[in-house]
């Protein structure tokens, strides 16, 4: 027994494809058309939450930058994938809101969902990083807890600590509130 061909896309082939789909997603890795289902309630309140939260850190002050849901993210050739979210310092030079696909944001949040976490734990992660993330999140939402990753290094924060990063100065969130 053989393996169904894989779909192959050029960059160009897949900013053709509709934007979105009932029920499901999709993402191009290394020219591969990835299709994924769309995201359980567990994965959508826990996007909600740092939406939120993100948001309203961004709005409290002039110069905070700008924070999106998924949204097409070239980070390599033949590469076009959506996270979470993504937040771009203020003094970046972005393209056009209407515009896609866009460049990685300054920090990027991957919550995991059971079709996507080898993607975004091993290849998306890297790749993030080389095209210019400054940090990025691994959020999981059971067990509840996330790893943050730097080019520098990473640590860990459980459901008793607390969010927060260099690059967001006074950002707080219980990681408990990611699921409230």
């Amino acid at each position: 027994m053989t393996a169904p061909p894989v779909a192959r896309f050029t960059r160009e082939q897949f900013l053709r494809l509709p934007e979105s789909s009932p029920g499901f997603r999709f993402e191009l890795v290394d020219g591969e058309l990835v299709t994924m289902n769309d995201p359980l309630p567990l994965h959508q309140v826990a996007v909600g939450a740092l939406h939120a939260e993100l948001r309203a850190w961004c709005r409290v002050a002039t110069g905070r930058g700008r924070v999106l849901l998924s949204i097409d993210t070239e980070i390599g050739p033949d590469t076009i994938v959506g996270p979470d979210l993504q937040w771009f310092a203020a003094e970046r030079e972005l393209p056009d809101l209407a515009a896609r696909p866009w460049p990685a944001g300054d920090l990027v949040i991957e919550v995991a969902s059971p079709s996507t976490a080898r993607y975004d734990a091993g290849t998306k992660l890297a790749r993030y990083l080389a095209a210019g993330a400054r940090e990025v999140w691994l959020v999981s939402p059971v067990p509840l807890g996330v790893r943050i990753v730097r080019p520098d290094g990473e640590r860990r924060v459980g459901v008793g600590g607390t969010l927060t990063s260099a690059l967001l100065p006074g950002f707080e969130l219980p990681v408990a509130a990611l699921l409230d």
